[in-house]
């Protein structure tokens, strides 16, 4: 039984904070303390073995995972290996059909992979909120660029393009706490 737990993440516009923001909504709703940490901004506790289970994640932007919580994952691998861990990952390609497995490989199976000792319970897939606003202009010329080649029509990209599906984060958060 889960009574407590970290969630730990990286973001870069925002997007990963909702998300985990939701999972702590359901966690709490199931008696379950949750301390959360953007792993940018704070480090969670240096005895990481108190919480009965640890979610690391992480926004993706050009296929990468953010670096803070792939250091966190490097620095507490000991900790991590005898402790129930999930991964999850918020991406655009989480809501393409023709990329979702190809998603699932390359940023949760091959990340969790390349830490011997980390063997996650389970891993999230998320869609994330294309909001060019918030990019640069290299970065919002590209990301529009690429869903632009997606489409089936001549229409403008719109300036936000949510992919979140928030019913799908509470039941894996849910079936996670079972």
């Amino acid at each position: 039984m889960i009574e407590c737990m970290l969630i730990g993440y990286g973001t870069r516009y925002g997007t990963t904070t909702g998300i985990v923001e939701e999972m702590a909504k359901v966690a709490r709703e199931q008696n379950v303390q949750v301390d959360i940490s953007n792993l940018k901004e704070a480090q969670p506790p240096e005895d990481i073995s108190v919480y009965d289970l640890v979610v690391i994640g992480s926004g993706i932007q050009a296929g990468q995972w953010t670096k803070e919580p792939l250091k966190f994952i490097e620095n507490n691998i000991d900790a991590l290996s005898n402790t129930k861990t999930a991964l999850f990952v918020v991406c655009g390609d989480a809501g393409d059909p023709d990329r979702h497995e190809i998603a699932q490989e390359e940023y949760l199976h091959k990340t969790a992979s390349s830490y011997p000792g980390l063997n996650p319970v389970a891993t999230g897939l998320f869609g994330g909120v294309f909001d060019f606003s918030k990019y640069n202009r290299i970065v919002g010329f590209l990301v529009k660029r690429i869903v632009k080649s997606k489409q089936e029509t001549d229409e403008e990209v719109p300036e936000v393009i949510d992919f979140r599906d928030l019913q799908q984060v509470r039941n894996w958060t849910s079936n996670l706490l079972e």
